[in-house]
């Protein structure tokens, strides 16, 4: 496909002071396309912002055909000292690579599972095979999941591994949000609540520059140099499945504001940050590991709440790189997959990536997919067709472009090498930006060491970070409705929860607070109707917590865990309870996403979030979030958080 199809956006000017912008001025351009074109003459947006490209304080971008584009886009103006320097460095060989170590550096595989003979197992040290494969392939670099980090002193041994076989300087990634979406071992790591309960607390600037620096000492102590944090997703949707309190809310200026100083800390820690998942995914009813999502906004409306957190954390903060979404945005480009009438994915679109990303925002790092595998793409393209549309859309790493599993798997990582060879011999992909791009990678590379510190060990799960930890639980926690009831010293509590775990954390949290108390429970996930109805007759209290929406696969892990997921909707089970429970003080508890509140209303006396329902803390220890739960349901601290979201009106039981 020729790239004229691709780059179509509407470039304008606007300042970053005035962002989002107050009005959309729209006009239309018509120039070629490519090498060579001139700087676009650009409208204007006040005195201060009015320029044109190559103008002091400005950036250069490729001048671009608009005439009948859907994408009316306003340009970002980043002051000039804001901008990010062109992360390119010469490959560290007296030859010029060859075009394999060029292709093999813009790949990113995991090794979450293995089959050595006798069965896929988790990958906690490296077979012998899947070594040597890695030596061979020479990626640049590895994610890893919850599968693969049992332990401190394992992943330390695993990641020194890794490094052994693909250079010290590999990058070696992980999920490591917080709250849902957290793959270091809980009994052992600090985990901390995410960000929801980072955008509810007080003084949650400052809190998630703390987290970030937390975050970047134990993960380098391990000697992973990459986290695929923050997310900067706008969550303005109440129904959206796979957001939620991974957001830090739904106002765009707050998600800027905090997304930025999580990656100033960890980033300040030497610890690669990623923003995700661009160009927003917060508008979203679907989840991309299991479709593929549309957003219906119009343009001035993606400029003004889904780019406006990356346009400013770009201009003020150097992310090392930004994460693509796997959704459907016809605003930003409404072309299609070739041969079909689906409109291509941001993933595969270079009017969004290089167009609007790299030329109109001015971002000049890593550019990496989400997942491959991840069933938008995957139930729509072979994964070495995948690979060369997100290289030909602008993408430097393509992350997961295959599960590599057994030595089969290395013929079929091989076959994506020779497919993305292959399309630069035929033209299809540019060679040149092709070795740019592997440059980026070495230059991340360089940027962020990734070897384990042996002296930073003693700093995972210590005493200061999990004193923030609980910190930014006791404070998040939301009083949303009503009032809570007082407990007496020596009054019977029953516990509806989520699973047996959950119930027992927060039994246990209760217990530790106030040892008196009397705490029956029961978890969703072996339910007895008649014994709930047998402890509610001898209950003074009765709490219930919610964990909606369910666990999706990237909480999980990822798109292979879709078939081991759980499909009940658990919340109706608990509040057919709580309607039947009247006669009982009964208090609602949001344990992860507080969307679900309206439903409540009406059957609880009071309604809390925590936005966080992890079980496990350190050394066994009930997760922080039930701690802190305890100590407020027993009177010994207070509901100081505050709803970083609206939450939608009651819509019936």
């Amino acid at each position: 496909m020729g790239r004229a199809a691709f780059l179509e956006p509407l470039v304008l000017t606007v300042p970053l002071s005035r962002w989002p912008p107050r009005t959309m001025m729209e006009s239309k351009c018509s120039s070629g396309v490519g090498a060579g074109a001139g700087p676009v003459v650009v409208a204007r947006g006040d005195e201060k912002g009015a320029r044109v490209a190559g103008h002091p304080g400005g950036i250069n971008y490729p001048q671009t055909s608009c005439e009948g584009s859907t994408a009316m886009l306003q340009r970002v103006w980043l002051p000039q000292q804001r901008v990010q320097p062109l992360m390119e460095v010469p490959m560290n060989s007296s030859q010029p690579p060859s075009l394999r170590q060029c292709i093999a550096l813009k790949l990113m595989p995991d090794i979450r599972f293995y089959d050595s003979g006798a069965g896929p197992a988790p990958v906690l040290e490296l077979p012998p095979a899947l070594a040597s494969a890695l030596r061979t392939l020479s990626p640049g670099g590895l994610i890893l999941f919850r599968e693969n980090l049992a332990s401190v002193a394992q992943i330390r041994r695993l990641t020194a591994q890794l490094r052994d076989c693909l250079g010290p300087r590999a990058l070696i990634g992980v999920d490591q949000e917080g709250g849902r979406v957290t793959r270091l071992p809980r009994a052992q790591c600090t985990s901390f609540s995410g960000n929801m309960a980072l955008a509810a607390c007080p003084d949650a600037e400052q809190l998630a520059r703390q987290v970030g620096a937390a975050q970047a000492a134990e993960l380098r102590a391990l000697g992973i140099n990459l986290n695929f944090v923050p997310a900067l997703d706008v969550n303005s949707n109440p129904h959206n499945p796979v957001i939620g309190a991974r957001s830090f809310g739904d106002d765009p200026e707050r998600v800027a504001v905090l997304g930025a100083a999580l990656l100033e800390g960890l980033q300040g820690g030497g610890v690669a940050g990623s923003l995700k998942h661009f160009p927003g995914h917060g508008d979203t009813s679907q989840d991309s590991h299991t479709d593929l999502p549309s957003v219906s906004r119009g343009a001035e409306q993606a400029l003004a709440i889904d780019l406006a957190p990356f346009a400013r954390v770009i201009g003020q903060s150097a992310p090392a790189m930004v994460m693509t979404a796997h959704i459907q945005y016809p605003a930003l480009d409404a072309s299609t997959i070739p041969g079909t009438d689906v409109v291509l994915p941001a993933t595969l679109s270079r009017a969004i990536l290089t167009g609007l990303l790299r030329e109109q925002l001015g971002y000049r790092g890593v550019i990496i997919t989400d997942a491959l595998d991840m069933r938008a793409i995957s139930a729509r393209l072979t994964p070495a067709a995948a690979v060369v549309a997100c290289f030909r859309a602008g993408v430097d790493i393509a992350l997961m472009p295959l599960l590599l599993r057994s030595t089969a798997s290395f013929e079929a990582y091989e076959a994506i090498i020779a497919a993305v060879t292959a399309a630069v011999a035929s033209g299809e992909l540019d060679e040149d930006e092709l070795r740019a791009s592997a440059a980026r990678v070495q230059a991340l590379q360089a940027q962020f060491p990734g070897a384990a510190d042996d002296g930073a060990a003693a700093q995972i799960g210590c005493e200061q970070h999990l004193a923030l930890e609980r910190r930014i639980a006791a404070s998040s926690l939301t009083l949303v409705a009503g009032k809570l009831p007082a407990l007496a010293a020596d009054a019977a509590v029953h516990l509806l929860m989520p699973d047996g775990a959950s119930a027992d954390a927060l039994r246990r949290a209760l217990l530790a607070q106030q040892s008196s108390l009397r705490v029956s429970c029961q978890g969703l996930d072996n339910f007895d109707v008649s014994r709930e109805r047998q402890c509610l007759q001898q209950a003074d209290l009765y709490l219930v917590g919610v964990s909606e929406p369910a666990n999706s696969a990237v909480v999980a892990g990822g798109a292979e865990d879709l078939a081991r997921l759980p499909d009940r909707k658990p919340a109706t089970v608990q509040r057919a309870m709580l309607a039947a429970a009247a006669g009982v003080p009964r208090v609602a508890i949001m344990l992860n996403s507080p969307y679900a509140v309206s439903r409540f209303e009406g059957v609880a006396e009071a309604i809390l979030a925590s936005y966080d329902g992890a079980p496990e803390g350190v050394g066994g220890r009930p997760g922080p979030a039930y701690q802190a739960l305890a100590a407020l349901l027993c009177g010994l601290a207070a509901a100081r958080g505050t709803l970083p979201v609206r939450l939608p009106a009651a819509a019936g039981p």
